[in-house]
């Protein structure tokens, strides 16, 4: 389990990438549980600093051996990775973050903003960010989705690559 889970170097078939993945999901869903049984304790913020990179690496040593497998390296991973980053920035200014920012451009960088003035402006864009946060979310999902699938079904290259012998399963 270790190799599968923190070793990005080598091999892995359709059924141990699955297998990875199960484990990945149990795993993290763990955490999250853990973390809400703590609440907002200082230990639940000292545990949760090292967890997205944990689960960075994690990531990258299961789908990066299963491109391996596929005669692939680690770009394409990547590619998703950063296309979920430009998604979550252009749907979230498409559905009102852009007029949001510009409400407050107005204010001096260190100006007091009336606190009432800034409440009518997050109330304002409040129900548009909203409905952002869900789309973005929902194509989040459906990237993240369709490249496990694509790596999950796709064919194993049978013969040795620049990564290594056939992954034996």
């Amino acid at each position: 389990m270790y190799k599968l889970l923190l070793s990005p170097a080598g091999r892995i078939g359709r059924k141990r990438f699955w297998i990875g993945m199960a484990v990945f999901a149990v795993l993290v869903v763990v955490f999250n549980f853990g973390l809400k049984q703590l609440g907002g304790s200082v230990w639940a913020f000292l545990i949760s600093l090292p967890f997205p990179f944990i689960a960075l690496h994690m990531a990258y040593s299961i789908y990066g051996k299963r491109l391996h497998d596929m005669g692939r390296s680690f770009w394409p991973l990547t590619g998703m990775l950063v296309s979920l980053i430009l998604v979550a920035i252009v749907v979230m200014l498409s559905f009102g973050g852009s007029e949001y920012f510009a409400e407050f451009s107005q204010y001096e960088r260190k100006a007091d903003i009336d606190p009432a003035v800034k409440a009518a402006i997050q109330e304002r864009y409040q129900a548009r960010l909203a409905e952002g946060n869900k789309t973005v979310t929902a194509v989040m999902w459906a990237i993240i989705g369709g490249f496990t699938l694509w790596c999950g079904l796709a064919k194993s290259d049978l013969d040795a690559n620049k990564y290594g012998p056939p992954a034996a399963e």
